[in-house]
């Protein structure tokens, strides 16, 4: 009687088994070992930084963040890194408006603040004279626009400054030239190329262009011909004096977060603490520039800003948050005052 067959059957099925799952077993590891990596998609395969090898002292990566590029800034004028700065300011320009006249700027429209019919900041001030006033530069230069703007546009829109006059001047101290702009005048009395002395007739004040009363429309550009370089005339035109002859002075100011970005605020109280003389102005009030291009600008880094203050203490109060931030500073006769503030 011959043997059953099935134990043998079964003893070589096993055997094939093992053989099979050790060979499928090392195809797997190899498969492991080396996946391919490069038959992936570039845009799902993400790969896994290897840690960085040792390297010498020399060669070993700095830890600091590299340091963004500041815009620059005039040799003659030192940022303000202390809690107050005290500068001899660049109060050098002439008023555009001669004294027989009105020639204060209009400080409800200061500038950076907004034009509320054209929901734009204003890039400069405004002396609201009558229709004929004498206009007059505010410095010697040369005449680089005279003409109006209907044809090129000098500012963010075509007939947006009217009859204008733009004169080019080399100011005493200042490394960049310094561009001065006067618009919607009724009349141009120079021409282009010409050269004009501080104080010369330049046109007349109007009502050309967008603007709904006759009126001297001021700007200073720092550095190149553009509306994109425009800078605080305050900070540049010369001081006045005060009721009692003295030379009045001014204050800035920049207000940023522990990061660095600028806060906007719409509630800046400056006080002057020791007015006695109840003909002059105790409070005003500021804005922050309402237009992220006009903040932090060289050479001063302001984001806010007013002239022709009273020699005294003031003091400079806003709130933030649910703090109240306060510090007392000097105005100087003659001087810029400038104060930073960090925020939390």
């Amino acid at each position: 009687m011959r043997p059953p067959r099935f134990p043998i059957i079964f003893i070589a099925s096993i055997t094939l088994l093992v053989t099979l799952s050790c060979a499928l077993g090392d195809r797997l590891q190899i498969t492991y070992q080396s996946p391919p990596t490069a038959s992936i998609p570039a845009e799902f395969y993400t790969p896994t930084p290897s840690l960085p090898s040792p390297t010498s002292e020399a060669e070993a990566p700095s830890s600091e963040a590299p340091e963004s590029p500041a815009p620059p800034v005039p040799e003659e004028f030192a940022p303000c890194d202390e809690k107050v700065c005290i500068e001899s300011g660049s109060f050098v320009l002439k008023r555009p408006i001669s004294p027989e006249y009105r020639y204060t700027i209009d400080t409800a429209s200061r500038f950076g603040t907004l034009r509320r019919r054209l929901r734009d900041a204003y890039l400069g001030v405004q002396f609201l004279n009558s229709t004929g006033t004498p206009v007059l530069a505010a410095w010697d230069g040369d005449v680089v626009v005279a003409g109006d703007d209907s044809q090129v546009s000098y500012g963010v829109r075509p007939n947006m400054y009217g009859n204008l006059v733009i004169l080019r001047h080399f100011l005493p101290g200042i490394p960049e030239p310094v561009y001065t702009l006067y618009a919607h005048l009724s009349e141009v009395s120079v021409k282009v190329e010409g050269d004009v002395e501080a104080g010369e007739q330049i046109g007349l004040v109007g009502m050309s262009g967008s603007v709904r009363g006759s009126t001297l429309y001021f700007e200073v550009r720092y550095g190149e011909n553009s509306y994109e370089a425009v800078r605080n005339p305050e900070l540049w035109l010369e001081l006045l004096t005060d009721e009692t002859g003295d030379l009045m002075g001014a204050l800035a100011g920049r207000v940023v977060d522990k990061q660095g970005n600028y806060v906007p605020l719409s509630n800046i109280l400056i006080e002057n603490l020791r007015t006695t003389n109840q003909g002059q102005v105790r409070q005003i009030y500021l804005k922050t520039y309402i237009e992220g291009d006009l903040l932090g600008k060289s050479p001063w880094g302001e984001t806010f800003a007013a002239s022709n203050l009273p020699e005294g203490t003031y003091q400079i109060s806003f709130w933030h948050g649910s703090k109240l931030y306060q510090r007392q500073v000097e105005v100087q006769p003659g001087m810029l005052t400038f104060v930073p503030f960090e925020v939390k």
